[in-house]
């Protein structure tokens, strides 16, 4: 009698208790990958308001189905997590939307064409801006005056290349800022001059701002109508959070508008740049907003700064262990550049590592990849060695002995594999030489030696944003139309499964985020991306022809 007068309440509860409340939406029929495991597969996702609530069977799912809920078929398609892209320039690939898009072009001719057309279509633009040509388009690996004297505008003229580290200037836009053969500049990067000390139009890193400064800026109206197009077109792409790599205040206030706004279809985490110039009041701005922010809310994040500590190969701006191998050794830039000095650097990691910001390096050549390591090492050394989930941004060269310390010290592995797409190396592999090529775009020496690898774009500093292309390059190594025959150091090839955890649950990893997204799992926010082809199954020479067929963000469908 006891016992039964116990289990009254739990049979009163068990009659009266409301029936499970059902799904907004199921999709049924599909291969869901769920990347728990590399060969973690279901056939249906159920989602309620902006969560997953369960995975399974269609059969099962399907009979959670009510009234309102709205059933999916996906006819066999892929889905997978929705697509993180950890390290991207939002805000700059949005505003090159609206400029001339130099992407593809692979001689002078197309790039002037292109700036021809543009001005043409563009009587309104003071300034004809763009960006996207490429380094293996030009003889001399850099433009310069003669091989564009066909560009017909009277206007100034300032066209990056497609990794933001070069641009090129015609004499307009040279004089409006006030730049000429005397002018003299000793900062990171170069003015670029002839061998008769005269203007070539080209400017590399820093030099880059001598004329830059001088574009009108956007309004802030203008930025925000930029954003917007910048995640419209995310959306299509199955783009569901972003990492910024290097925001201010006043940019990191326009995506604070959106979300007030309920714009932001895309999970945004903003890293601080940070230099040598930035002050103490800087860096406490900087620590104001993380704690403002908080590290709870699950649209917005604001714990990590960026630093850059050298440039790129293909200027000769990366710091090597040993000197390019295109220029002589007695050359300036044998040994390619600092952008920052390795002292200041080191403090301000420390300083920013105590404070509990993530750290996100930019380390291109292999000496700026070993002191990026080193400054790390001592952080931890001074501050005490905790889960900080540091990164190194792009480490396209790295000497071998390098590797196994991302492990040992917890240092993430951050790349872009469109970076190694084997259409644009010419310039790259010459100035590396053969003996350092092994070792370039190290993703199977990193994952090999258990370091944890994140991918992303670095829009626009790329020739693709499309995670796809991305990860057509990760598994092949080729280009789509299939060069070179074996793939470029075929070596560094990685799984189908392994690149796409990159780009979903590593960068969830990254941002702390790995219990809330990254995999599909119940209790996990729905973001989700509906696949054309099952990229498990297709030859994987065919994995670029892949398209988003839907986009699903924080339960909606945003893209379809």
């Amino acid at each position: 009698m006891k016992k039964l007068l116990l289990l009254l309440p739990v049979l009163a509860f068990a009659c009266t208790s409301p029936k499970p409340i059902a799904p907004d939406l199921i999709l049924v029929n599909g291969k869901v990958w769920t990347g728990v495991t590399d060969s973690s597969f279901a056939e249906a996702v159920a989602i309620k308001g902006n969560l997953i609530v369960a995975v399974g069977k269609s059969d099962n799912l399907k009979s959670l189905a009510g009234e309102k809920t709205e059933v999916i078929d996906l006819q066999g398609k892929l889905v997978t997590a929705g697509f993180n892209d950890a390290h991207i320039h939002f805000l700059s690939g949005s505003k090159g939307l609206t400029e001339v898009d130099l992407n593809g072009t692979t001689n002078p001719e197309e790039v002037v064409a292109r700036i021809n057309e543009f001005a043409a279509k563009n009587p309104e633009s003071a300034w004809i801006t763009g960006r996207g040509w490429q380094y293996t388009s030009f003889k001399n690996g850099l433009p310069d005056f003669e091989a564009l004297q066909g560009i017909t505008t009277d206007k100034p003229v300032f066209i990056k290349a497609y990794d933001g580290h070069s641009a090129w200037a015609n004499r307009k836009a040279l004089e409006l800022a006030g730049v000429n053969n005397n002018t003299i500049y000793n900062d990171f990067g170069e003015l670029v001059k002839d061998k008769h000390g005269a203007l070539t139009g080209a400017l590399r890193e820093h030099a880059m701002g001598l004329v830059s400064s001088h574009i009108p800026p956007l309004t802030r109206a203008e930025q925000l109508a930029a954003i917007r197009k910048g995640l419209a077109l995310a959306a299509s792409l199955g783009i569901t959070s972003v990492q910024d790599a290097g925001v201010d205040a006043d940019e990191f206030s326009l995506f604070a508008e959106l979300l007030r706004n309920n714009e932001m279809s895309v999970r945004f985490a903003a890293a601080f740049w940070v230099d040598e110039t930035n002050t103490p009041a800087d860096i406490e701005k900087f620590t104001r907003l993380k704690d403002s922010v908080g590290s709870n809310n699950p649209m917005f994040r604001a714990d990590a700064i960026k630093f850059m500590i050298d440039g790129v190969i293909e200027s000769h701006t990366g710091y090597m262990l040993e000197p390019y191998s295109d220029i002589p050794k007695t050359d300036p830039l044998a040994y390619g550049q600092l952008a920052i000095p390795i002292r200041q650097y080191d403090s301000l990691v420390s300083l920013f590592d105590k404070r509990g910001f993530r750290i996100f390096t930019h380390a291109i050549g292999d000496k700026g990849v070993r002191e990026s390591l080193n400054a790390y090492e001592h952080a931890a050394r001074v501050n005490g060695k905790r889960d900080s989930r540091h990164r190194i941004e792009h480490i396209e060269t790295i000497s071998a002995d390098d590797v196994p310390r991302f492990a040992s010290l917890g240092v993430m592995a951050s790349m872009e594999p469109i970076h190694a797409d084997p259409g644009t190396m010419d310039v790259w592999i010459k100035a590396i030489g053969l003996e350092r090529l092994p070792h370039s775009f190290g993703w199977a020496d990193m994952l090999n030696n258990n370091v944890k690898l994140v991918y992303s774009s670095d829009w626009p500093a790329c020739i693709d944003i499309n995670p796809i292309r991305g990860i057509h390059v990760a598994v092949n190594r080729r280009t789509p139309e299939g060069f070179p025959e074996n793939g470029w150091i075929p070596e560094q090839k990685i799984s189908m499964a392994q690149a796409i955890k990159a780009y979903t649950s590593m960068g969830a990893y990254s941002s702390f985020e790995e219990k809330i997204k990254g995999t599909i799992e119940p209790g996990k926010l729905a973001d989700l991306v509906v696949l054309s082809q099952d990229l498990f199954t297709i030859d994987p020479m065919k994995t670029y022809e892949t398209n988003v067929v839907t986009t699903i963000f924080n339960g909606k469908i945003i893209y379809h």
